[in-house]
């Protein structure tokens, strides 16, 4: 690659035009067809690399240009150069040969010689998901828009947009199981609301959690039962609730929903004028998986339960008990901190709860907020710019399905539930304590449009959120799912000929000293578990047949002299891998023991592949893989052929240059 070495002398038009006709001829010839159409690319960095001008010279061309070659012959890798990067890189098309499968292996080689700082993908880069549901642009709450308190959820979903095996307990209404946008993404779910004038569906608790209506007639406010409760519409509260969490999203329909795959667990709590708290914690308790008396175990237990609703009490003694059983059972409760403007609500108020607060579009507290220091967070629940979501037309009972716009701490809370939804997709294992504090460590910043800064106690207003009143911070949904999925294993390869040497080359003498590769100290993330490991050998004599997944492995002797290299790939519960290689020099006795220049230094590396949840393309180093379909060093031989003509002819022609310039 560009290993022209002309001797020191004057440049002349004359030589500068046919450096340049010899250059592109080289990248004409030598080329592969294909990356005239833009094949894939990679990105490498030399550790000797210096910083190039806009306008490099061609003996700094041709030195970097040296180093490459080396680099890309002794890891088999075939690919040719591009053009210089910034901050000292080079951009790389690989060779006609190389397979798309086997691209990522040899990034791994690459990335793991000692001269290299870094190899990787040159990934295509593209927007932010956008869902093309027609409601999407008016969500000012999922998006990211400068200065205001939306929740970032459009950048979330390039991480993960959710998994059908997290679900999310809905503690409301009810739902209305005809709303087209929720189709597919209910579960059955369970009605316990136990009175029943309240429960306005004939009798108590049943499996049917459908939303009959909530209204509150003229004549229903006379009566004993209903006593002091407004008079009003059916709400459709849990219907607007589980829109926000799960209305299916680009289905180029109404509105796009928080998480694309969740599956939400209606469980009715709610009815007429409200509901009992004998009935709410027992439906936590059902909504976790936990014992219910007369009620049948629930199927299908919940990660999450959200509870948009509450009452202006302290925390019991019974509703922590409660709190902590689910906890313990491994879902994370949510709850809305309360419309009062004042201090903050019971459930929320309950230790161990994601206590919810609401704010306006331009970030300021929503002036029915509750806030204090019981607030978990805050997140978008819309005051002078409302939430669009989904709704019913029927005053009564159910109609057809509309949208329609809502304000409240109700409708801020399923989207921190929703996020938690998230990051249980990306990582199962997740527990209610490492949801709460990843969630809240991970809250952007309070804006302040207001004049005035909130305090405690006082009552109802807009303004400025501070940590002291309003909780740790803004709900930012992208950061939270990439502080789930930040997270990765080691891989820690070692590799000795019965103690003679550990990774490295080594030597050791042939036919006596079997070979142990070791993985075992390998370690994964709190919260995670080793799935599989994978052992493959790179390269030397053939000791290793395909991969073996076991932590430490035994290799028979070798019986000749070679250069042994093993990868290691640990991959986690959840996805994630990691590779790194370990290397032993073999030699054979009578041998000359000294070990080759680009091979000495060698020693144990790691590399990275985050998963793609649906997402872009990772970021870091690549995954480990089978080293072959790549062979031929930098270029075809054809083409070192050609070039070496061409610089024969370049020098040739620079001579002849340099003695009629001498004559003339």
């Amino acid at each position: 690659m560009l290993t022209f070495r002309p001797k020191k002398q004057k440049l002349t038009p004359l030589r500068v035009l046919v450096t340049g006709v010899l250059l592109m001829l080289w990248i004409l010839l030598v080329t592969p067809a294909h990356a005239q159409s833009g094949g894939a690319q990679f990105i490498i960095k030399l550790r000797n690399s210096v910083e190039l001008s806009s306008a490099p010279s061609l003996r700094r061309l041709e030195k970097e240009g040296e180093f490459l070659a080396d680099v890309m012959t002794r890891n088999n890798v075939d690919a040719s150069w591009l053009r210089a990067g910034s901050v000292g890189t080079h951009v790389m098309r690989w060779g006609s040969g190389v397979r798309a499968s086997d691209q990522q292996s040899m990034l791994n080689r690459l990335s793991s010689d000692p001269e290299v700082e870094f190899a990787i993908e040159d990934r295509p880069m593209r927007a932010f998901a956008t869902p093309n549901d027609p409601s999407f642009l008016n969500q000012w709450a999922l998006r990211s828009t400068l200065n205001t308190a939306g929740a970032k959820f459009d950048r979330a979903w390039d991480v993960v947009r959710g998994s059908a095996d997290v679900i999310i307990a809905v503690l409301d209404t009810g739902v209305v199981f005809e709303t087209p946008d929720l189709m597919g993404r209910l579960l059955s779910g369970y009605d316990f609301v136990s009175d029943v004038p309240t429960a306005n569906d004939g009798n108590g608790r049943d499996a049917n959690a459908a939303d009959p209506g909530n209204w509150i007639s003229n004549s229903d406010a006379q009566t004993s039962t209903f006593s002091g409760c407004s008079v009003k519409n059916s709400s459709w509260h849990g219907t607007f609730v589980a829109g926000q969490i799960a209305a299916n999203t680009h289905s180029d329909s109404d509105v796009a929903g928080a998480d694309w795959n969740v599956k939400v667990l209606p469980v009715r709590v709610l009815g007429k004028c409200g509901g009992l708290l004998s009935d709410v914690l027992d439906a936590m308790l059902w909504s976790a998986g936990l014992d219910v008396p007369g009620v049948p175990r629930n199927p299908n237990p919940a990660d999450v339960i959200n509870l948009s609703l509450g009452s202006p009490t302290s925390c019991s003694s019974f509703e922590q008990t409660v709190v902590d059983r689910v906890n313990a059972a491994g879902t994370l409760v949510v709850a809305a901190a309360g419309n009062s403007g004042g201090s903050v609500d019971s459930p929320a108020n309950c230790n161990n709860v994601l206590s919810v607060g609401a704010l306006d579009r331009d970030g300021s507290r929503a002036s029915y907020s509750a806030i204090g220091s019981a607030v978990s967070l805050m997140a978008p629940g819309g005051f002078s710019n409302g939430l669009v979501g989904l709704g019913n037309s029927g005053a009564t009972t159910p109609a057809s399905a509309s949208l329609v716009s809502k304000t409240g701490t109700s409708f801020a809370a399923p989207l921190v539930a929703a996020t938690a939804g998230l990051m249980r997709a990306i990582n199962p294992s997740l527990t209610p304590a490492q949801l709460r504090s990843q969630i809240l460590a991970s809250t952007s910043n309070f804006l302040t449009p207001r004049s005035s800064t909130c305090t405690a106690n006082q009552g109802s207003g807009s303004c400025n959120c501070t940590t002291a009143v309003c909780g740790a911070g803004m709900l930012d949904a992208f950061a939270a799912v990439s502080a789930a999925k930040g997270t990765r294993p080691v891989a820690n390869a070692s590799v000795s000929a019965n103690g003679l040497g550990t990774s490295g080359y080594q030597e050791s003498a042939t036919g006596l000293h079997p070979v142990r590769l070791r993985g075992s100290s390998s370690g994964v993330a709190a919260g995670r578990s080793i799935a599989s490991y994978a052992w493959t050998q790179v390269s030397g004599e053939q000791l290793m047949t395909g991969t073996q997944t076991t932590a430490d492995v035994d290799l028979p002797a070798p019986t000749s002299s070679s250069d042994l290299v093993f990868q290691l790939t640990v991959t986690d519960s959840v996805g994630e891998a990691h590779s790194s290689f370990t290397a032993l020099r073999v030699v054979a006795n009578g041998d000359d023991g000294s070990s080759p220049s680009s091979v000495a230094s060698a020693s144990s590396g790691g590399t990275t592949t985050p998963t793609t949840d649906n997402g872009s393309g990772s970021g870091s180093t690549v995954s480990a893989g089978g080293g072959s379909g790549g062979g031929g060093g930098a270029t075809t031989l054809p083409g070192l052929l050609l070039l070496t003509l061409l610089i024969g002819f370049f020098r040739k022609v620079g001579s002849d240059q340099a003695t009629m310039t001498a004559k003339s």
